[in-house]
């Protein structure tokens, strides 16, 4: 793949994953500990690109329109595609009741005087325009939302020096061993750019293994994550669990950049999520394109009415339950359609006992209890 090409595949990836789940990693490092943190931050990482790269050699060995939802059908058979109908559709629908709940936040957080009602619409409706677009107008946001996002991460670290520093904070907290793992997935989960960094590799050519640029995409996101945590919690006066609610303290212009990046990095991957449900709708269920589009605008603001407005219990449940789902649907449907050597399936196993792990703890401690 010429190096451009490779360069675009790393973009898309790190466009369509930074998202709200962000804003939430500071309370994760400073109850569960840095060191534990890192590590899971680390695992994960590899974890959610092997799970990439095992999608994107699916399709190019496919070769067909068909996407996640339609693979299933075709490898698990109707059990598979409706277990991976819940997995992936409500998951994403669930993604984006999260990002309305904090996008109205840094609306409200940039305009004070618009008030908690009007901020949370103005998001709403900003959010559903882009549905409007072709796929093309909808990468190019993406990448230059992505662009943005990591200049004002660099700066947010930057200002927090030379107070940056995990101080005070415990290497790991035993007791919450667990607690990164919904929330880190839930912030690392970018298999929606895997269709169109698949799009990608078709024009700018496909000679070269996409391990690399798709994992070059996540790693660099995790080293976003990592500036931004280390900003926040070396400039905080105090860790809450969406970070906005514990800067008060913080000057003015500060938080209104804050604010803008809060709306980039929701923005940049609320579209793809947004486009996936639209192709599982349209090329899998065979939905009309009217219907599937009021489906993907109005269901996420029906569920925030309804009471859906807790914004750590929906991105755990998500991380933890959901997309730990779609990663092992990704990994089940290519091992049945890829030729792999006993070392790969060996690898395919430890990664799927992992996924297999968020989604146990995620149910116990978002739904069971």
């Amino acid at each position: 793949m010429k190096r451009g090409g490779a360069f675009m595949v790393a973009a898309i990836v790190a466009a369509a994953t930074v998202g709200d789940g962000i804003f939430a990693l500071p309370y994760v490092f400073y109850r569960a500990g840095w060191l534990l943190s890192i590590g899971w931050l680390l695992a994960l990482a590899a974890f959610v690109s092997v799970g990439h790269i095992v999608y994107l050699k699916t399709l190019e060995k496919i070769g067909e329109k068909q996407r996640l939802l339609g693979l299933a059908r075709r490898y698990l058979g109707p059990g598979g595609f409706w277990a991976g109908f819940v997995a992936i559709v409500l998951g994403l629908l669930l993604t984006l009741v999260a990002y309305l709940i904090l996008g109205g936040q840094f609306i409200l957080l940039a305009f004070p005087a618009a008030g908690p009602g009007a901020a949370f619409f103005i998001f709403w409706f900003a959010m559903a325009l882009p549905l409007l677009l072709d796929d093309r107008r909808v990468v190019g946001l993406e990448l230059a939302g992505i662009a943005c996002t990591s200049i004002i991460i660099i700066f947010i670290f930057a200002s927090a020096w030379p107070h940056v520093t995990f101080a005070g904070i415990p290497a790991a907290s035993p007791a919450d061993f667990f607690l990164p793992f919904g929330v880190l997935l839930f912030s690392l989960a970018g298999w929606t750019s895997v269709e169109p960094a698949y799009e990608s590799r078709k024009k700018y050519g496909a000679t070269a293994d996409p391990w690399r640029p798709l994992a070059a995409g996540t790693f660099f996101v995790a080293l976003l994550y990592l500036l931004f945590t280390t900003g926040i919690l070396g400039s905080a006066a105090t860790v809450t669990g969406d970070t906005i609610s514990g800067l008060a303290a913080w000057p003015f212009w500060k938080r209104e950049l804050l604010a803008i990046f809060g709306l980039l990095a929701i923005a940049t991957v609320y579209l793809p999520i947004s486009r996936e449900i639209k192709n599982a709708l349209q090329h899998d269920l065979g939905l009309g394109r009217g219907l599937v589009r009021a489906l993907i605008i109005l269901v996420p603001l029906a569920l925030v009415g309804l009471g859906l407005n807790n914004f750590l219990l929906v991105v755990g449940l998500v991380g933890g339950v959901f997309l730990a789902a779609q990663y092992l649907l990704i990994i089940s449907v290519g091992r049945r359609a890829l030729s792999l050597s006993r070392a790969k399936n060996f690898l395919l196993d430890l990664v799927a006992l992992a996924f297999i792990a968020a989604a146990v703890y995620g149910i116990g401690t978002f739904v069971v209890h």
